[in-house]
Protein backbone atom coordinates (compact mmCIF):
# COMPACT_ATOMS: atom_id res chain seq x y z
CA UNK A 1 0.00 0.00 0.00
CA UNK A 2 1.11 3.64 -0.81
CA UNK A 3 2.49 5.83 2.32
CA UNK A 4 1.38 9.45 2.43
CA UNK A 5 4.28 10.66 1.23
CA UNK A 6 4.18 8.85 -2.05
CA UNK A 7 1.25 10.42 -3.07
CA UNK A 8 -2.66 9.55 -3.08
CA UNK A 9 -3.24 5.92 -4.81
CA UNK A 10 -5.87 7.71 -6.95
CA UNK A 11 -6.60 11.36 -8.05
CA UNK A 12 -8.87 12.91 -10.16
CA UNK A 13 -8.69 16.63 -11.64
CA UNK A 14 -12.00 18.75 -12.70
CA UNK A 15 -13.68 15.09 -13.85
CA UNK A 16 -16.90 15.78 -15.24
CA UNK A 17 -19.87 13.89 -17.42
CA UNK A 18 -23.40 15.23 -18.88
CA UNK A 19 -26.12 13.22 -20.09
CA UNK A 20 -27.66 15.72 -22.55
CA UNK A 21 -28.28 18.84 -19.93
CA UNK A 22 -27.87 17.19 -17.12
CA UNK A 23 -24.41 17.57 -15.28
CA UNK A 24 -24.16 14.58 -13.43
CA UNK A 25 -20.29 15.40 -12.22
CA UNK A 26 -18.94 18.34 -12.43
CA UNK A 27 -15.47 19.07 -11.87
CA UNK A 28 -14.87 16.73 -8.83
CA UNK A 29 -11.47 16.90 -7.96
CA UNK A 30 -10.20 13.86 -5.67
CA UNK A 31 -7.28 12.96 -3.72
CA UNK A 32 -7.78 8.94 -2.25
CA UNK A 33 -4.95 7.97 -0.10
CA UNK A 34 -5.03 4.76 2.51
CA UNK A 35 -7.54 3.30 4.72
CA UNK A 36 -11.44 3.97 3.94
CA UNK A 37 -12.19 6.76 1.71
CA UNK A 38 -16.20 6.73 1.52
CA UNK A 39 -18.21 8.99 -1.02
CA UNK A 40 -22.04 9.78 0.31
CA UNK A 41 -24.60 12.15 -0.85
CA UNK A 42 -28.20 11.60 -1.60
CA UNK A 43 -29.99 10.26 -4.10
CA UNK A 44 -28.56 11.53 -7.66
CA UNK A 45 -25.86 12.93 -6.51
CA UNK A 46 -23.63 11.22 -8.85
CA UNK A 47 -21.84 8.74 -6.50
CA UNK A 48 -22.49 5.76 -9.10
CA UNK A 49 -21.55 7.93 -12.26
CA UNK A 50 -18.15 8.59 -10.60
CA UNK A 51 -17.78 5.22 -9.87
CA UNK A 52 -18.08 4.26 -13.45
CA UNK A 53 -15.92 7.33 -14.17
CA UNK A 54 -12.90 6.01 -12.20
CA UNK A 55 -13.47 1.83 -13.67
CA UNK A 56 -13.32 3.00 -17.14
CA UNK A 57 -17.27 1.85 -17.78
CA UNK A 58 -17.98 5.97 -18.39
CA UNK A 59 -15.48 8.03 -20.44
CA UNK A 60 -15.45 11.73 -19.15
CA UNK A 61 -16.46 14.97 -20.73
CA UNK A 62 -13.44 16.84 -19.43
CA UNK A 63 -10.78 15.70 -16.58
CA UNK A 64 -8.63 13.39 -15.66
CA UNK A 65 -8.13 9.74 -13.70
CA UNK A 66 -4.49 9.02 -12.10
CA UNK A 67 -4.10 5.67 -10.91
CA UNK A 68 -0.83 5.16 -8.56
CA UNK A 69 0.58 8.04 -10.86
CA UNK A 70 -0.35 6.72 -14.08
CA UNK A 71 -3.54 8.62 -16.02
CA UNK A 72 -6.35 5.81 -16.68
CA UNK A 73 -8.89 8.16 -18.51
CA UNK A 74 -9.34 6.50 -21.16
CA UNK A 75 -8.28 3.30 -20.44
CA UNK A 76 -11.05 0.48 -20.48
CA UNK A 77 -12.60 -1.30 -17.87
CA UNK A 78 -10.61 -4.73 -18.02
CA UNK A 79 -7.20 -2.55 -18.42
CA UNK A 80 -8.11 -0.94 -15.55
CA UNK A 81 -8.52 -3.99 -13.57
CA UNK A 82 -5.59 -5.39 -14.74
CA UNK A 83 -3.56 -2.28 -12.85
CA UNK A 84 -4.85 -2.90 -9.54
CA UNK A 85 -8.27 -1.14 -9.76
CA UNK A 86 -10.81 -3.41 -8.32
CA UNK A 87 -14.72 -3.12 -8.58
CA UNK A 88 -17.92 -4.58 -6.55
CA UNK A 89 -20.79 -3.60 -8.30
CA UNK A 90 -24.16 -3.11 -5.68
CA UNK A 91 -25.47 -6.16 -7.30
CA UNK A 92 -23.42 -8.93 -6.79
CA UNK A 93 -21.66 -10.25 -9.39
CA UNK A 94 -20.98 -13.79 -8.87
CA UNK A 95 -20.89 -16.66 -11.08
CA UNK A 96 -24.02 -18.04 -9.91
CA UNK A 97 -23.54 -21.74 -11.78
CA UNK A 98 -19.89 -22.03 -10.64
CA UNK A 99 -18.77 -23.27 -6.96
CA UNK A 100 -17.44 -20.57 -4.54
CA UNK A 101 -14.34 -22.36 -5.28
CA UNK A 102 -14.38 -21.66 -8.66
CA UNK A 103 -14.91 -18.06 -8.49
CA UNK A 104 -12.09 -17.47 -6.36
CA UNK A 105 -10.26 -19.48 -8.27
CA UNK A 106 -11.20 -17.87 -12.02
CA UNK A 107 -10.28 -14.70 -10.38
CA UNK A 108 -6.90 -15.73 -9.18
CA UNK A 109 -5.99 -17.71 -12.63
CA UNK A 110 -7.12 -14.31 -14.52
CA UNK A 111 -4.52 -12.89 -13.16
CA UNK A 112 -2.04 -15.41 -14.74
CA UNK A 113 -0.40 -15.58 -18.20
CA UNK A 114 -2.45 -18.48 -19.05
CA UNK A 115 -5.63 -16.97 -17.82
CA UNK A 116 -7.28 -17.39 -20.61
CA UNK A 117 -6.70 -21.09 -21.33
CA UNK A 118 -9.43 -21.72 -18.50
CA UNK A 119 -9.65 -25.29 -19.71
CA UNK A 120 -6.43 -26.43 -18.77
CA UNK A 121 -6.37 -28.03 -15.45
CA UNK A 122 -5.46 -25.42 -12.51
CA UNK A 123 -3.74 -27.92 -10.36
CA UNK A 124 -0.82 -27.31 -12.68
CA UNK A 125 -1.00 -23.41 -12.70
CA UNK A 126 1.34 -22.80 -10.15
CA UNK A 127 -0.14 -21.37 -6.81
CA UNK A 128 -3.46 -21.01 -7.73
CA UNK A 129 -5.27 -23.54 -5.69
CA UNK A 130 -2.79 -22.45 -2.49
CA UNK A 131 -4.19 -18.30 -3.06
CA UNK A 132 -7.64 -19.72 -3.64
CA UNK A 133 -7.70 -21.21 -0.43
CA UNK A 134 -5.64 -18.30 0.81
CA UNK A 135 -8.86 -15.43 0.00
CA UNK A 136 -11.60 -17.84 0.78
CA UNK A 137 -10.12 -17.83 4.15
CA UNK A 138 -9.65 -14.31 4.72
CA UNK A 139 -13.20 -13.95 3.46
CA UNK A 140 -14.63 -16.55 5.69
CA UNK A 141 -15.80 -18.91 2.86
CA UNK A 142 -13.88 -22.27 3.28
CA UNK A 143 -16.41 -23.85 4.82
CA UNK A 144 -18.32 -22.85 1.79
CA UNK A 145 -15.82 -23.90 -1.03
CA UNK A 146 -17.71 -26.53 -2.66
CA UNK A 147 -21.05 -25.04 -2.80
CA UNK A 148 -22.89 -23.65 -5.58
CA UNK A 149 -22.54 -19.63 -6.30
CA UNK A 150 -26.67 -18.83 -6.29
CA UNK A 151 -27.41 -21.17 -3.32
CA UNK A 152 -25.08 -18.95 -0.37
CA UNK A 153 -27.18 -16.60 1.62
CA UNK A 154 -27.08 -13.37 0.23
CA UNK A 155 -24.96 -12.00 2.97
CA UNK A 156 -22.05 -14.34 1.70
CA UNK A 157 -22.36 -13.92 -1.92
CA UNK A 158 -21.23 -10.05 -0.28
CA UNK A 159 -18.29 -11.60 1.19
CA UNK A 160 -17.72 -14.04 -2.03
CA UNK A 161 -17.96 -10.78 -4.30
CA UNK A 162 -15.22 -9.20 -1.84
CA UNK A 163 -13.49 -12.34 -2.39
CA UNK A 164 -12.97 -12.51 -6.01
CA UNK A 165 -11.92 -8.77 -6.11
CA UNK A 166 -9.12 -9.69 -3.31
CA UNK A 167 -8.09 -12.25 -5.56
CA UNK A 168 -7.22 -10.39 -8.57
CA UNK A 169 -4.50 -8.64 -6.37
CA UNK A 170 -6.04 -4.92 -6.10
CA UNK A 171 -4.39 -2.38 -5.19
CA UNK A 172 -7.55 -0.50 -4.58
CA UNK A 173 -11.18 -1.69 -4.29
CA UNK A 174 -14.10 -0.21 -4.92
CA UNK A 175 -17.52 -1.30 -3.40
CA UNK A 176 -20.41 0.00 -4.47
CA UNK A 177 -23.43 -0.58 -1.21
CA UNK A 178 -21.98 -2.79 -0.07
CA UNK A 179 -24.58 -3.90 3.08
CA UNK A 180 -27.40 -2.72 0.91
CA UNK A 181 -30.14 -5.39 1.40
CA UNK A 182 -28.27 -7.04 4.82
CA UNK A 183 -28.98 -8.51 7.89
CA UNK A 184 -28.04 -6.98 10.92
CA UNK A 185 -25.38 -9.89 11.30
CA UNK A 186 -24.52 -9.82 7.60
CA UNK A 187 -23.83 -5.79 8.12
CA UNK A 188 -21.55 -6.67 11.14
CA UNK A 189 -19.45 -9.63 9.06
CA UNK A 190 -19.29 -7.72 6.19
CA UNK A 191 -18.13 -4.39 8.03
CA UNK A 192 -15.44 -6.54 10.02
CA UNK A 193 -14.41 -7.75 7.07
CA UNK A 194 -14.29 -4.15 5.10
CA UNK A 195 -12.03 -3.03 8.13
CA UNK A 196 -9.55 -5.48 7.99
CA UNK A 197 -8.94 -5.59 4.55
CA UNK A 198 -8.43 -1.56 4.69
CA UNK A 199 -5.24 -1.71 6.35
CA UNK A 200 -3.62 -3.10 3.63
CA UNK A 201 -5.40 -1.98 0.57
CA UNK A 202 -7.13 1.41 0.70
CA UNK A 203 -10.61 1.40 -0.17
CA UNK A 204 -13.58 3.82 -1.44
CA UNK A 205 -16.95 3.19 -0.46
CA UNK A 206 -20.49 4.33 -1.46
CA UNK A 207 -22.79 3.50 1.57
CA UNK A 208 -26.33 5.24 2.24
CA UNK A 209 -26.43 4.50 5.99
CA UNK A 210 -24.98 7.29 7.80
CA UNK A 211 -23.77 5.56 10.83
CA UNK A 212 -21.91 2.56 9.05
CA UNK A 213 -19.94 5.63 6.99
CA UNK A 214 -19.59 7.26 10.52
CA UNK A 215 -18.10 4.54 12.18
CA UNK A 216 -15.87 3.07 9.49
CA UNK A 217 -14.50 5.69 7.54
CA UNK A 218 -11.15 7.43 7.64
CA UNK A 219 -12.46 10.28 5.27
CA UNK A 220 -15.75 11.57 3.81
CA UNK A 221 -16.32 13.10 0.61
CA UNK A 222 -20.19 14.29 0.54
CA UNK A 223 -21.24 14.55 -3.56
CA UNK A 224 -24.59 17.26 -3.89
CA UNK A 225 -25.85 17.64 -7.43
CA UNK A 226 -22.25 16.25 -8.83
CA UNK A 227 -20.43 18.28 -7.17
CA UNK A 228 -17.89 17.95 -3.76
CA UNK A 229 -19.68 19.62 -1.02
CA UNK A 230 -17.60 19.12 1.49
CA UNK A 231 -14.73 16.31 2.40
CA UNK A 232 -13.25 16.05 6.17
CA UNK A 233 -13.32 12.98 9.08
CA UNK A 234 -15.91 11.44 9.90
CA UNK A 235 -16.53 14.40 13.01
CA UNK A 236 -15.66 17.22 10.33
CA UNK A 237 -18.66 15.65 8.77
CA UNK A 238 -21.13 15.10 11.41
CA UNK A 239 -20.52 18.69 12.23
CA UNK A 240 -20.37 20.47 8.93
CA UNK A 241 -23.50 22.89 8.71
CA UNK A 242 -23.59 22.88 4.81
CA UNK A 243 -24.02 18.62 5.07
CA UNK A 244 -26.40 18.89 7.67
CA UNK A 245 -28.59 20.87 5.73
CA UNK A 246 -28.13 19.41 2.16
CA UNK A 247 -27.93 15.56 3.66
CA UNK A 248 -28.00 14.57 7.15
CA UNK A 249 -31.52 16.56 7.88
CA UNK A 250 -29.12 17.56 11.56
CA UNK A 251 -27.76 14.56 12.08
Amino acid sequence: MKSADEGPVLETRDLTKCFGALTAIGGVSLKIGSGIHSIIGPNGAGKTTLFNLLTGFLRPDRGQVFFQGNEITDLPPFAISHLGLARSFQITSIFPDLTVYENVRIAVQSRLRASYNFLRPYIGLKGVAEKTEKVLEQVGLSQWAGTMGKTLPYGLQRCLDMGIALATDPQLILLDEPTSGMSIEDIGRILDLTQEISQQIPMIIIEHNIDIVLSISDVITVLYQGTVLSQGTPSEIRSDQQVQKAYLGGY
